[in-house]
């Protein structure tokens, strides 16, 4: 799997100007400096003492003839070497996968599509530590965007992913209006600092959070990670409960035939409960109003299309006022991206 990450990395980088597409034979010789081009030129009007030694023995002086210089040649100029082809930064590292709209009952992808360009692109987010998550490729995929709400005919187009869905949704909001997707996003941009400050490469599903762009459709985001070669994929999100009710619950993926084997499933409910112990210990406890707190599901689209263990962490509650408050504060984001990306490490301690 991980050989199959590094030549879609490269081929999909490269097709956004990401790598250098120059090679040693394409690359341009570099021209003489002044100072040779001068010395070849000497060398064709007078002789040198270098040219005269390593010519042959020049014939006896005579009155009619005289010995002719042998000219210093020219040296070749050596090209330089193309350098390696190395990917961009991780504010710069979107690249464009492709997708598939439509599904078939027995699991099948149908045709690929170009990634939409009015949707948000994926970005690569290399490991900037060395820690328990070394070599370890992780899909953070907030959920919603800004702009499905401006794009209603887009985000409503049906699609069969192992059942009938819709592309995507605006999720919830506070009661003082502040967006789950504007949540989801900057929980997976603190989950993805600490992430990879253990090792790990993050692919995010979106780069950005804004009106302009609508999606990824959820099975853009579900398949996703295995095109990348991810180990583990999670998709944040927030729940819009009872007012009453709080704390947090994980969908897994149930086992379907063509979509989700009972390896992927097991594994996935192994990744909830590290999850849920992660956010237990900063205090962010199991939801009180949906039990049992981990729940295997076929009609989510994000699961069913992805061919890796993936959760869906329903990270609080932001009808009711306590949990609003936790995501409505940057500590309280800190402390849920803190809990995933503990669970996360624990999901790979065994």
């Amino acid at each position: 799997m991980k050989t199959f990450l590094v030549a879609l990395l490269v081929v999909t980088t490269a097709g956004c100007g990401l790598v250098s597409s120059r090679t040693a034979d394409s690359s341009p010789a570099p021209k003489p400096t002044a100072s040779k081009s001068k010395q070849a030129s000497a060398a064709t009007n007078k002789p040198s003492d270098a040219a005269t030694r390593s010519s042959s023995p020049a014939p006896e002086p005579s009155e009619t003839s005289t010995p002719t210089p042998t000219p210093t040649p020219t040296p070749t100029p050596t090209p330089s070497p193309t350098p390696a082809p190395t990917k961009s930064s991780s504010n710069d590292g979107a690249f464009d996968p492709v997708w598939y709209p439509d599904w078939t009952k027995n699991g099948g992808r149908g045709d690929a599509q170009k990634w939409p360009s009015n949707w948000p692109k994926p970005r690569i987010v290399d490991a900037t530590g060395d820690g328990a998550l070394s070599g370890r490729i992780i899909l953070v995929d907030p959920g919603h965007n800004l702009g499905n709400s401006t794009h209603s005919s887009d985000i409503n187009k049906r699609y069969w992913v192992g059942l009938d869905k819709i592309c995507n949704t605006t999720g919830t909001e506070t009661r003082d209006g502040y967006a789950e997707a504007s949540y989801t996003y900057d929980v997976a941009e603190r989950l993805t600092e600490l992430l990879t400050g253990e090792g790990a490469t993050v692919v995010l599903t979106r780069d950005r959070n804004d009106e302009e762009s609508y999606g990824p459709c959820i099975q853009g985001r579900g398949l996703l990670g295995e095109q990348v070669g991810a180990d583990i994929a999670v998709s944040i999100h927030a729940d819009g409960g009872p007012v009453s009710g709080h704390g947090a619950f994980v969908y897994t993926p149930a086992p379907l035939a063509g979509y989700t084997s009972a390896d992927k499933a097991a594994r996935s409910v192994r990744l909830a409960q590290r999850i849920l112990t992660g956010l237990n210990d900063q205090g962010l406890g199991g939801s009180t109003y949906f039990v049992p707190n981990i729940a295997p599901d076929r009609e989510q689209g994000t699961l069913n299309t992805a061919g890796l263990p993936i959760v869906i962490v329903e990270t609080l509650n932001m009808q009711n006022p306590d949990d609003s408050a936790i995501a409505s504060s940057e500590e309280g984001r800190q402390r849920v991206a803190e809990g995933l990306a503990a669970g996360i490490v624990g999901y790979f301690a065994g």
